[in-house]
C-alpha cells in the first residue's frame, strides 16, 4: 500500500516539478533572450546611425573600421548595404540564402528585430536587420549575425542548476511523503496484523492506538469488536458444554424409568419397543459424549490459538515417547480389535533406534489414537490395521493404516467437518464427530491431521506432531 501511495504522490510531484520547471526555464530563456536582444538592437541602431552618416559624407572607411572592430570584439558578423555597395565584417556570408533574404526584406523596409527564444538547444546564430533612409525611400540596411553561443551557455548553466534544485526539492518532498506515509500506514499495518491475529487465534488482541485520530478511533472499535467476538465464542462453547452436561441427567432418568417399566410390566412388556427406546438412549448418550469431547477439543484449540505456551495451555504438556505410547495403545485396543475381527499390528521396522519424542499432551494423544482406531474398527472390520511411526528432524508422524474401503477425494475433503458422515455409512452407529475431534486436538498440540486414501489399500490417517528436543526429559502422561 505504501508503494501505491508513493507511486501516486510521486507521479503528482513529477507533474508539478515538470510544470514548475517549464515555467522557470521559460523565464530563464526569456530573460536571456531579452538581455541579448536589447544589447544587440542597441548596437544595430548604432551602426544604422554610422551607415547613414557614411552615406551622407560618402566616406565608408570609418564605417568599415567600426564594423571590423565590433566583429573582432564580439565574433559576430555585420553586413551593411548602401545603394549597390556592401560592407562585410566577421563571419557573415552575403551569399547565404537566409542572409540574402533578410537583406531583400530590409530593402522593402521590413526589418528583423526579434531574436528567437534562446534555450540549450537553440541555433548558434540569429539574424537582426534594420533599414535606414529618408521618408521617401530606403537607402540601405544593416544586417547583424548575432552569436548565440555565449547566451546559450549561460541558459544551459542556469537551467542545469535549476534542474538540480528542482530535483533536490522533489526528492526531498518524496522523502517527506515517504515518512508521512509510513507514519500514517504503520498503524494500518498493525491493525491488519491484529485483525489477522484475531481471525487466526479467535481471541481478543489489544490494539495500539497510534496514528491520526481516525485510525486511533478505528483501533478502539476493532478492540471492542474483538472482545465482543471472543466473549460470544466463549459463551457458545460454554453453552454447548453445559447443555451437553445438563442433558445427561434427563437421559439417565429416562433410562432408569425404562428399566423400572420393564420390571413392572414383566412378561407383558413389548421387548422390541423397549429395545428401540434403549437404542435411542444409547445414541443420545453417544452423541452427548461426542459433543462434549468436541467442545473440549475446540476449547483446547482456542487456548492454543490465543498464543498461550504449550507449557501452560496443555495441562503440563510433556515430551512423549511415541513408540511407548503406541505400544500401550495397541495393548489397550487389542480386545476391541478382536471383537471387530481386526488384526492390530505395531510396525516399527522403519522406526529410528533413538527415542522418538514428541512435545504434546499425553491425554490428547491417547484420545486421538482411540478415536482413529475406533473409526478403523467400525469402518474397516475384519481387516489388518497397522500403526507405524515416521520421523523427521522437526516432526513426528504417527500413521494408522487400515485396509477397508477407503474414502473418495470429495469425502476426504469433508471428513473433518462436524457431524458429517459418508453416504454409505450413515446407517451404521456413529456421530460424525470423531475426525473433527482428532483434527482439533492435533491443531491444539501444534500439529495436524492428514487423511489419505489409496484404492484397494484403505484409509491412512497421519497425526503430525512437533518433535521435542533430544536433551529434554522423556516422560509419559498416563
Amino acid at each position: 500500500m505504501r508503494l501505491r501511495v508513493l507511486g501516486i504522490v510521486g507521479t503528482l510531484l513529477l507533474v508539478i516539478v515538470g510544470i514548475v520547471s517549464g515555467v522557470l526555464l521559460q523565464s530563464v530563456s526569456r530573460d536571456a533572450t531579452a538581455d541579448l536582444q536589447l544589447n544587440r538592437l542597441s548596437s544595430l541602431n548604432r551602426f544604422v546611425h554610422l551607415a547613414s552618416q557614411a552615406d551622407r559624407h560618402n566616406d565608408l572607411s570609418m564605417l568599415q573600421l567600426e564594423m571590423d572592430t565590433y566583429s573582432d570584439l564580439y565574433g559576430e558578423g555585420l553586413l551593411v548595404t548602401i545603394g549597390q555597395q556592401q560592407l562585410v565584417s566577421g563571419p557573415i556570408d552575403p551569399a547565404n540564402p537566409e542572409v540574402a533574404g533578410t537583406v531583400r526584406n530590409a530593402e522593402l523596409n521590413l526589418g528583423l528585430n526579434q531574436i528567437p527564444a534562446i534555450d540549450p538547444f537553440s541555433n548558434s546564430s540569429a539574424l537582426l536587420s534594420q533599414p535606414f533612409g529618408n521618408s521617401a525611400q530606403v537607402l540601405g540596411s544593416v544586417t547583424m549575425q548575432v552569436n548565440l553561443e555565449t547566451a546559450r551557455a549561460k541558459v544551459l548553466e542556469k537551467s542545469s542548476l535549476l534542474w538540480l534544485v528542482v530535483v533536490a526539492i522533489g526528492a526531498g518532498l518524496l522523502l517527506l511523503t515517504n515518512r508521512v506515509t509510513s507514519w500514517v500506514l504503520r498503524p494500518v499495518h498493525r491493525l491488519n496484523n491484529a485483525v489477522n491475529d484475531i481471525a487466526r487465534h479467535q481471541a481478543p488482541v489489544r490494539l495500539e492506538e497510534q496514528g491520526p485520530p481516525e485510525l486511533r478511533e478505528l483501533a478502539r472499535s476493532l478492540s471492542e469488536m474483538a472482545r465482543t467476538l471472543a466473549n460470544s465464542l466463549k459463551q457458545q462453547q460454554e453453552l454447548i458444554a453445559e447443555t451437553s452436561h445438563q442433558l445427561r441427567n434427563p437421559v439417565a432418568a429416562l433410562r432408569l424409568r425404562v428399566d423400572l417399566l420393564k420390571i413392572r410390566l414383566g412378561e407383558s412388556v413389548d421387548l422390541d419397543g423397549v429395545q428401540a427406546v434403549e437404542n435411542e438412549l444409547d445414541r443420545v448418550e453417544t452423541l452427548l459424549d461426542g459433543v462434549m469431547r468436541l467442545a473440549s477439543a475446540e476449547h483446547r484449540l482456542t487456548e492454543q490459538s490465543a498464543g498461550e505456551s504449550m507449557l501452560l495451555s496443555v495441562e503440563h504438556g510433556r515430551c512423549i515417547d511415541i513408540v511407548q505410547m503406541l505400544a500401550e495403545e495397541v495393548e489397550r485396543q487389542t480386545e476391541a480389535a478382536r471383537r471387530f475381527g481386526n488384526l492390530l499390528v505395531l510396525d516399527l521396522d522403519e522406526a529410528p533406534t533413538a527415542p522418538v519424542v514428541a512435545w504434546c499432551n499425553g491425554f490428547d494423544l491417547q484420545q486421538m489414537l482411540a478415536e482413529l482406531l475406533e473409526n478403523a474398527f467400525k469402518y474397516a472390520p475384519a481387516s489388518k490395521i497397522v500403526l507405524s511411526v515416521a520421523s523427521t528432524p522437526k516432526a513426528i508422524e504417527i500413521q494408522i493404516q487400515d485396509h477397508g474401503a477407503g474414502m473418495s477425494e470429495a469425502e476426504l475433503a469433508r471428513a473433518g467437518e462436524r457431524f458429517w458422515r459418508a453416504e454409505d455409512v450413515r446407517q451404521s452407529p456413529g456421530t460424525g464427530l470423531g475426525l473433527a475431534i482428532v483434527d482439533r486436538l492435533a491443531r491444539a498440540n501444534n500439529g495436524e491431521l492428514i487423511l489419505a486414501s489409496v484404492a484397494g489399500a484403505g484409509l491412512k490417517a497421519s497425526i503430525i506432531l512437533p518433535r521435542a528436543e533430544q536433551h529434554e526429559a522423556v516422560s509419559h502422561d498416563s
